[in-house]
């Protein structure tokens, strides 16, 4: 066993270090709101990372009957993609139980086991992001050509449903809203909380799979911005823009103009709506400020800009969707 396969990562970040940087004007820092409400600047190591963010807990059968309930609303080749991830998962955990069930003690064998809980999931996190790169380089240079590649598309709508799934601002805002009104609802709820490491990750691959089989009906757009107002990020590097969207209450939308910033200058658009024509668009400074308030009101607490400037005016919007969160209603 080498000794990378005994090393557990303990820093994991719910939004990309790499893709924040492109806020960093050529270095790794970035100005940004603090938990606190105040401004700093920082590299991008140092912000929208939890320590085992990821790590793998043990599934009970209400756990996995839980899993399986909501995977079997998928599609069936979804579902069978998720059934083939679960069962590799329990796998692990059944011959962990069996090695702890066992009078044996190994250290190495102790270690091996802590860092593939850390690592597994992190692992398939970046995995798409790699994959994803030479998208998101080519669309920073507002080459959308690059989406012409069916291997590419593929590639980058499943990224792109990640990073409205695995975040924790996504995370804390669906349980927060999940109805807790009688003992079944309570034990769904805290299954579905202390699961979310792997519904997370469904989810993600059945955003990213709807995206992909709808793209000649969604309109795909690149937002460039020459205005002097750049586009912002946050902590929820993916919002629903679209004008159904409640600014003040976290609820489920009816329709979904799926918004991405890629740096200061550049962002990517999936729309349900007609505001914008498939292709390249340029965007006028009322709609820069309109997009960066969306996200500031969508995120819940860091708000990323290249300058302080640049996230000043939208500091007071942070949040605002998460203020009055009606219980019993499910984002997913």
């Amino acid at each position: 066993m080498s000794r990378k396969d005994l090393e557990a990562k303990k820093r994991h970040h719910y939004v990309w270090a790499n893709y924040l940087a492109r806020w960093g004007s050529g270095t790794a820092n970035v100005f940004y709101t603090t938990k606190t409400g105040k401004f700093a600047n920082d590299s991008v190591r140092a912000i929208v990372v939890d320590d085992y963010f990821y790590k793998i807990t043990p599934l009970t059968s209400k756990h996995v009957e839980v899993i399986k309930g909501f995977s079997r609303q998928s599609p069936d080749r979804l579902h069978q993609q998720h059934m083939s991830y679960l069962n590799d998962f329990l796998r692990m955990q059944q011959a962990e139980t069996i090695y702890r069930e066992s009078d044996i003690r190994n250290q190495e064998v102790e270690l091996h086991l802590h860092a593939m809980k850390c690592n597994l999931l992190e692992n398939l996190h970046a995995a798409h992001e790699k994959m994803a790169l030479p998208v998101l380089a080519a669309l920073a240079d507002k080459q959308l050509e690059v989406l012409l590649d069916q291997q590419h598309m593929i590639e980058f709508m499943a990224f792109f449903g990640h990073q409205i799934s695995r975040t924790k601002t996504f995370r804390d805002g669906v349980i927060r809203v999940l109805s807790r009104r009688n003992a079944m609802e309570i034990e769904v709820a805290d299954a579905m909380a202390h699961a979310w490491w792997f519904l997370s990750y469904m989810y993600g691959m059945n955003l990213g799979f709807s995206l992909y089989i709808d793209r000649h009906n969604a309109r795909h757009a690149l937002l460039v911005n020459d205005t002097r107002v750049p586009f912002i990020t946050s902590d929820q590097p993916v919002v629903n823009v679209h004008s159904c969207v409640s600014e003040t209450e976290f609820s489920a939308p009816k329709h979904a103009d799926f918004y991405y910033p890629i740096s200061p200058r550049v962002a990517y658009i999936i729309c349900d709506s007609e505001r914008f024509t498939p292709g390249k668009n340029e965007v006028d400074e009322t709609t820069v400020a309109e997009l960066n308030t969306k996200v500031a009101a969508q995120a819940m607490v860091h708000i990323v800009g290249d300058t302080e400037n640049a996230i000043r005016p939208f500091k007071k919007y942070i949040g605002r969707r998460y203020q009055k969160a009606p219980a019993g209603r499910v984002m997913v």
